[in-house]
């Protein structure tokens, strides 16, 4: 179902490279509406190069967004900064849901949910480690 199953450590590491990407492409994206609110009154050479231009920033977006899917995040806004991150949680698969300006991945959502309904990873019960699950048998146990 997903290429990743993330832990909160891990999400919270990566946390660092998300915001320098959602950075970039903000600024791509800003530089992108600008060229296009140039473009009608444009002529000749310019209006090439503002096409040129405009590719360019498109293929920057779409590598971009390429990499985070990469990584096995999905960017849900680029605007708020809402990335989910596909997690286990007492035992559901859910998403972890950050949000740019906290300083930690804090919340989940179920995978149907969205981010109103977000809800504390404080006080949830952490999954098991491998091996350790109830009903697994163990070598040595």
């Amino acid at each position: 179902m997903f290429s990743r199953i993330f832990t909160k450590e891990e999400a919270d590491a990566l946390l660092p490279e998300l915001r320098r990407v959602l950075g970039e492409m903000r600024q791509a994206r800003r530089e992108l509406l600008e060229a296009q609110a140039r473009l009608p009154e444009a002529r000749g050479v310019e209006r090439r190069a503002l096409e040129e231009e405009i590719r360019f920033l498109l293929g920057t977006l779409e590598a971009d967004a390429r990499y985070l899917a990469s990584l096995g995040v999905f960017l849900k806004d680029l605007d708020r900064g809402l990335i989910d991150f596909p997690a286990r949680v007492g035992g559901e698969i859910v998403f972890l849901c950050w949000q740019e300006g906290e300083p930690e991945v804090a919340h989940y959502h179920p995978l149907s949910g969205g981010f109103r309904d977000r809800r504390p990873l404080a006080g949830t019960t952490p999954p098991l480690p491998e091996g350790n699950r109830p009903g697994e048998t163990r070598p040595g146990a």
